[in-house]
């Protein structure tokens, strides 16, 4: 089963009216969303020599919190958790 599909099956159990039972569900399920890699936000914020705009910087799409691809491309954000997805950064390099 993946994330995506036990998402789904939360999503059909949070329909029983406990609330305790709803808040841990809401909770499993937003553990599992972190788990679905995300695309980082990838920006510049300097240039070269030749005036070009250098993209080393990108936010977890999560928690916005920044980072610098050189020293700090992690697979998942240390801040929040969330899983990165570089797929289409590697393609580039």
């Amino acid at each position: 089963m993946t994330a995506e599909e036990a998402i789904k099956c939360l999503d059909l159990i949070s329909v029983l009216d406990s609330p305790g039972l709803k808040k841990a569900l809401e909770m499993a399920k937003q553990a599992l969303e972190k788990q679905i890699p995300k695309k980082p936000d990838i920006y510049g914020d300097g240039y070269d020599n030749n005036g070009n705009l250098i993209y080393d910087t990108y936010d977890c799409p999560n928690c916005h919190t920044s980072y610098e691809i050189e020293c700090e491309k992690y697979d998942y954000c240390p801040c929040c958790g969330q899983a990165l997805n570089w797929s289409e950064e590697n393609e580039k390099t």
